[in-house]
């Protein structure tokens, strides 16, 4: 019985190295995509909070004997709005995220978002007052939920106190154009 040598069988250096890089290159080109998509969502969802919260003001304001305001600040480590009663203005928030009022005021939700987060709140006012019973809003403006990618939500708030939501940008396309 002679024994023949069975030749082995495998895979070149060159063979493993085809195998192993274009999955890599595959993967290193949808990476930036999922990141541009997680961004997207979160821009959404804080836009989506905004918008709960500004319908909240207005509907606390309807049902109570008190206005309802809501102060936006911006700081170095991020962007924050605070529904509050009492006087206007008498609240705010710290550069660390805390509500800051005097005695007589009630807050009834702060929002601190972080800049890491690379979400930013810009309003063209610092302040909306919506006013009791009625719901009306002073000082009307917009407020703009912008990512670091230039992405860009933006609230108009009528006189009446009632929210229309639209986008600049070009790639929202779940939001009308600005």
């Amino acid at each position: 019985m002679s024994s023949l040598a069975s030749p082995c069988r495998g895979y070149s250096l060159i063979e493993l190295c085809v195998c192993v890089a274009i999955p890599a290159i595959l993967l290193a080109m949808t990476v930036p995509a999922l990141d541009q998509l997680k961004q997207r969502q979160r821009l959404e969802l804080v836009a989506q909070t905004v918008m709960t919260n500004l319908q909240q003001a207005r509907s606390e304001a309807i049902s109570q004997t008190d206005a309802v305001h809501m102060r936006f600040s911006r700081h170095a480590t991020g962007s924050c709005y605070i529904l509050h009663t009492g006087t206007a203005g008498q609240c705010s928030c710290a550069s660390d995220g805390q509500a800051t009022c005097s005695a007589t005021e009630r807050v009834l939700k702060l929002e601190w978002i972080p800049s890491t987060h690379n979400i930013a709140i810009r309003a063209n006012v610092s302040n909306m007052s919506f006013q009791a019973r009625q719901g009306a809003v002073t000082s009307t403006g917009s407020i703009d939920i912008s990512s670091s990618n230039g992405d860009t939500i933006r609230h108009v708030v009528s006189i009446a106190g009632r929210v229309r939501s639209c986008s600049p940008s070009t790639g929202m396309r779940r939001f009308p154009r600005c």
